[in-house]
C-alpha cells in the first residue's frame, strides 16, 4: 500500500508539471501580443508646398525624433499620451528648424505610428535661382563638351531652393553637395565641384568644376601624309600644336570618354584651312589617351599626289659609275578617279648634275597593287613599274627600263613614315637603298 501511495504521489506531480509546461507558452504568447509601436513614419508639409529635397530631409529629422521617443511603446499607452508626445516633438523640432515655424504636430498611433508636422514658412523667400557654371583650366571649346555633359545641373539648385525661405537655406547645404556629387558621378565622373550660394530673393549660385587625377601631363604630336609633302605639314604644325596643347590638364578618363569628339576637333584644325579646300585634303587625327598622350594626324588628298623623296644607294658599284647613287625625286600627280593617276616625275642626280623628266600613267588595283607606265623625255624611252604590298610594312617592287633593257627588283621595309630601307638588285649586283620622305 505504501508503494502504491508513493506511486500515486509521483504520478500527480508529473501531471502537474506537464500542465505547467503546457500553460506557460500560452502566458508568454499572451504577453507578446500586446500591441507596440514597431515603426515610425513622418510627414512634413506646409501650405506653400516645400521643395521636395528639403521636405525629405525634414521628414528624416522628424522620423529620427519619433523613433527615439515612441518606438517600442505600447500603442494603448501612446494613444493616451498623444498630445504630450506631440508637444515634445514640436518643441524639439522647432528648436533645430530655421526658416519655418512648427504650427502643429499630430500623432496617429498604431503598429506603424504616423507623425504629421505642419509648418508655417517665414516671409522672405527665394523667388529665383540663377546658376553660373565655370570650368577651371579648359579652353572654351573643350569647356563646351563638359557643359553638355553637366547640362541640367542647375535644376538641382532650383528644385531645392526655389520657394524656400531665405533663412532655411542652411538646411540644403549638405543635401545639395550629395546631389551634385551624385549628378557628376553619373554625367562627368572625372570632375568634382565646389559651389558658393549668394542668398537673396534672386539667389546666385557660382559652381566651379575641377578636374580629378590622373590628368594629361604631356602631349606628343606627329603629322604624316602619304600623298603630300611632309615638309608642307610643318608650316601648319604650329596651329595644330597649339590646339593639341589644350589637352594638357584634362582628366585622362575624360579624354577617353570624348575621344571621338576630340579627334574630330583636332582634325578640323587642318580640314577648315583654305589650303585643304584648295588641294582637297582630308585630315584624320588619332589620339592615344594617357598621362603621356600621343596625337597622330594624317593628311591626304583624294585628288593630288605630291611627294618628294631622297634616294641614297650603298654598294651599287655599277650605278656609282654613272654617279647616280644619290637622287632626289619629285612626283606630281593628278587623280582622274580613285584608281587612275596621271603624273610627271623629276629625278635629279646632284653628283652627276643631271635631271631626268618623266611622264606617266598609273593604275591602282584592289588590294594595293600599283601599275605604272613611264615615258622618259630625256632619253626618249619607256619603262614599266609594279609595286605589291606584302602586308604590314613590307613591299615588293619591280621596274623595267627599255633604254638599257634593265630589270630591277626591290624588297622594301618602311621603318617609319619618313624612312624606308630597300634591298635592290639587277643583273649586275645587289645593294642597299635608303629612301627618305620629305
Amino acid at each position: 500500500r505504501r508503494h502504491l501511495l508513493m506511486a500515486g504521489k509521483g504520478l500527480g506531480a508529473l501531471l502537474l508539471a506537464m500542465c505547467c509546461l503546457l500553460l506557460w507558452p500560452l502566458g508568454a504568447k499572451a504577453q507578446e501580443f500586446v500591441p507596440r509601436v514597431a515603426q515610425v513614419e513622418a510627414v512634413v508639409g506646409d501650405s506653400h508646398q516645400l521643395p521636395l529635397p528639403v521636405k525629405q530631409r525634414m521628414e528624416k529629422s522628424v522620423q529620427a525624433i519619433g523613433v527615439q521617443l515612441l518606438e517600442g511603446m505600447k500603442v494603448e499607452e501612446l494613444k493616451a499620451q498623444e498630445n504630450h508626445y506631440a508637444e515634445i516633438i514640436q518643441q524639439v523640432f522647432d528648436k533645430v528648424l530655421i526658416g519655418y515655424t512648427v504650427d502643429r504636430v499630430h500623432i496617429y498611433s498604431g503598429d506603424t505610428t504616423k507623425v504629421q508636422v505642419d509648418l508655417i514658412p517665414w516671409q522672405d523667400k527665394i523667388c529665383q535661382v540663377k546658376v553660373r557654371v565655370q570650368v577651371e583650366g579648359m579652353s572654351p571649346v573643350l569647356s563646351d563638351m563638359l557643359y553638355q555633359d553637366v547640362a541640367g545641373i542647375d535644376e538641382i539648385f532650383k528644385q531645392s531652393l526655389q520657394g524656400l525661405p531665405i533663412a532655411a537655406v542652411d538646411w540644403t547645404q549638405g543635401l545639395l553637395k550629395q546631389q551634385i556629387n551624385a549628378f557628376l558621378q553619373q554625367h562627368a565622373p572625372e570632375f568634382k565641384a565646389d559651389f558658393d550660394v549668394v542668398v537673396s530673393e534672386n539667389t546666385q549660385i557660382n559652381l566651379v568644376l575641377y578636374p580629378l587625377l590622373p590628368v594629361v601631363r604631356t602631349v606628343d604630336l606627329s603629322m604624316h601624309s602619304d600623298t603630300l609633302l611632309n615638309a608642307g605639314l610643318l608650316l601648319r604644325r604650329q596651329a595644330m600644336q597649339s590646339r593639341v596643347n589644350e589637352l594638357i590638364g584634362l582628366p585622362v578618363s575624360f579624354v577617353e570618354r570624348h575621344q571621338g569628339e576630340l579627334e574630330n576637333y583636332l582634325a578640323n584644325v587642318l580640314n577648315e584651312d583654305s589650303l585643304s579646300h584648295s588641294w582637297d585634303v582630308h585630315t584624320k587625327a588619332a589620339i592615344t589617351p594617357g598621362q603621356q598622350l600621343t596625337v597622330m594626324s594624317r593628311s591626304d588628298s583624294d585628288t593630288y599626289r605630291v611627294r618628294l623623296e631622297g634616294w641614297a644607294d650603298m654598294g651599287n658599284e655599277w650605278g656609282n659609275q654613272e654617279d647616280t647613287s644619290i637622287m632626289a625625286r619629285l612626283h606630281l600627280g593628278r587623280m582622274l578617279s580613285s584608281r587612275d593617276e596621271i603624273f610627271t616625275r623629276l629625278d635629279f642626280y646632284p653628283q652627276a648634275v643631271r635631271c631626268d623628266w618623266n611622264l606617266g600613267y598609273g593604275y591602282h588595283l584592289p588590294g594595293g597593287t600599283g601599275l605604272a607606265g613611264v615615258y622618259d623625255l630625256r632619253h626618249n624611252n619607256v619603262g614599266f613599274e609594279l609595286s605589291q604590298p606584302l602586308g604590314g610594312k613590307w613591299q615588293l617592287r619591280y621596274a623595267y627600263r627599255s633604254r638599257d633593257q634593265e630589270n630591277e627588283y626591290g624588297l622594301r621595309y618602311r621603318l617609319h613614315d619618313f624612312l624606308t630601307v630597300e634591298y635592290a638588285m639587277d643583273r649586275h649586283n645587289g645593294w642597299l637603298r635608303f629612301i627618305g620622305y620629305f
